[in-house]
């Protein structure tokens, strides 16, 4: 009964939005009550999970959490929770541009109604029990987020948005049949589409095959898997980072899960291949991430190569069995991209450009943004005390060969990521466009990435002092 409270509850507030009008004060306060109450019916779950129980037969049957689907569902809940408190200086900010420059701006009543509607589909796509409904709550995804791309109303933010439509479609098109091809594969059984069902069946070892291909390229488009990643970096530039912190964070995370729904039920006899193809998948992308990383001259379509960098160590990761450290890469790169991408946002409004050759001397135009941007991109990059460290140097020790060629991808992009960084915080003071008392919100807006920045290095030390003292080991 709580899985399906918390897929209503965006929708009942999505509606109250919808019919109050212009009233931006009540559009933050519906964003922000909504995420409260998302976070503590997720919070108990974790402790109370027999209520959720608590329904007719039929919606158990459909709706349900374990501990990877609630590890997912909390990221969403919690980087949602974020993205909406933002939204209390955010948002009069960007009305203050709306209401004198109204054709450049979307209403930030659409904004709260799409944000409402992607936090709803995204929970449905964790508490899914059904890989039918799993594909229709990451169409969902798709309808809902692709409106907030067009934020700025400009031709190149309406390209990004059909670019993110139609490839992300076509991808969802290719995960639609590869649930046709897995229900095939169990016909057999009888399970239909119920993930408990069909693994527990003796599924068709070749037509599971066929399904894994077509399912990994659909659900792999939108987690941003090489060579499927093309409508990322258009994306991440021209959205806002209230959407991208979700979309990074959040939504990459509800892809994968997809995708290790179905490895899941795989069929002993097939799991290495699916595990190998993961596993090449992961190493392109990442060899191709480094490479754009390196070349970039737009600082938030670098972060989109990031996004696709750290998709591929997961699923790296995830091909070698080491499903927990996964888990914690996804939650810690979720929580550094709400640092960057909310402190690029501050940049942007600072500086009025995405060019990183045009920006220099951040630390003496906005400190506190300069200081989060710079430390966020080292830790992103794996630099201890990262728990990011941690995880990395557990996939390097998990195989020699493999360890070295990810070493070698991880070093370029530490290279390329941290000279971009450095070359926009240091130096020269570069021409603002803000003035002081703009400079002066822009440095509040920082607060929560501070925060977060906090609660990354706080997890780090944690655990490395449990690898000093003997409680961790990384191997």
């Amino acid at each position: 009964m709580i899985s399906l409270f918390l897929i209503l509850l965006p929708l009942a507030g999505l509606l109250l939005v919808w019919a109050s009008g212009k009233c931006l004060k009540l559009h933050v306060a519906v964003i922000n009550i909504t995420a409260l109450l998302h976070c503590a019916g997720t919070a108990v779950l974790w402790f109370l999970p027999e209520l959720d129980d608590i329904a007719p037969g039929r919606v158990t049957e459909l709706l349900g959490v374990d501990f990877l689907s609630l590890t997912v569902l909390s990221v969403v809940s919690f980087l949602n929770l974020l993205s909406s408190i933002q939204t209390i200086k955010y948002f009069p900010m960007v009305r203050q541009h709306y209401m004198t420059n109204a054709e450049k701006f979307l209403s930030p009543q659409l904004v709260a109604i799409c944000l409402l509607g992607f936090l709803s589909s995204m929970t449905l796509v964790t508490v899914s029990r059904n890989f039918g409904l799993l594909w229709v709550a990451m169409e969902a995804t798709t309808l809902a987020s692709a409106p907030l791309i067009i934020f700025r109303r400009s031709g190149n933010s309406l390209e990004a948005m059909w670019k993110y439509i139609l490839i992300c479609s076509v991808g969802i098109g290719f995960a639609l049949f590869g649930t046709m091809l897995l229900a095939i594969a169990g016909e057999g059984s009888h399970a239909g589409m119920d993930m408990l069902l069909l693994s527990q069946a003796d599924l068709h070892p070749e037509w599971f095959k066929a399904a894994f291909v077509f399912m990994l390229a659909g659900y792999g488009t939108k987690m941003g898997l090489a060579p499927f990643q093309s409508w990322m970096p258009d994306a991440y530039s021209e959205a806002p980072g209230v959407l991208s912190v979700l979309s990074s964070g959040a939504l990459l995370a509800c892809s994968f899960l997809g995708v290790a729904r179905v490895l899941e039920i795989a069929p002993d006899s097939v799991r290495s291949f699916c595990t190998d193809l993961m596993l090449v998948l992961g190493l392109i992308s990442l060899a191709l991430a480094a490479f754009f990383i390196v070349r970039q001259n737009d600082y938030k379509r670098m972060l989109a190569y990031s996004s696709m960098e750290h998709m591929g160590l997961v699923s790296i990761m995830w091909a070698l069995g080491l499903q927990y450290v996964a888990l914690l890469h996804i939650i810690i790169h979720a929580l550094l991209k709400v640092v960057l991408f909310m402190t690029a946002d501050n940049i942007q409004l600072a500086c009025s450009t995405q060019k990183i050759s045009n920006i220099s001397g951040l630390l003496g135009v906005i400190k506190r943004n300069g200081i989060n941007y710079i430390l966020a991109v080292l830790l992103l990059c794996g630099m201890p005390p990262s728990p990011l460290f941690f995880t990395e140097m557990t996939l390097i020790g998990k195989n020699v060969w493999l360890g070295a060629v990810v070493l070698v991808l991880l070093f370029v992009v530490f290279a390329g990521m941290t000279y971009h960084a450095l070359r926009m915080t240091m130096g020269k003071r570069s021409a603002c466009t803000a003035d002081a008392g703009e400079v002066k919100k822009l440095e509040r807006l920082s607060n929560i990435p501070t925060v977060v920045l906090v609660i990354v290095l706080l997890t780090g030390l944690l655990l490395a002092a449990g690898v000093v003292s003997g409680e961790l080991a990384v191997r």
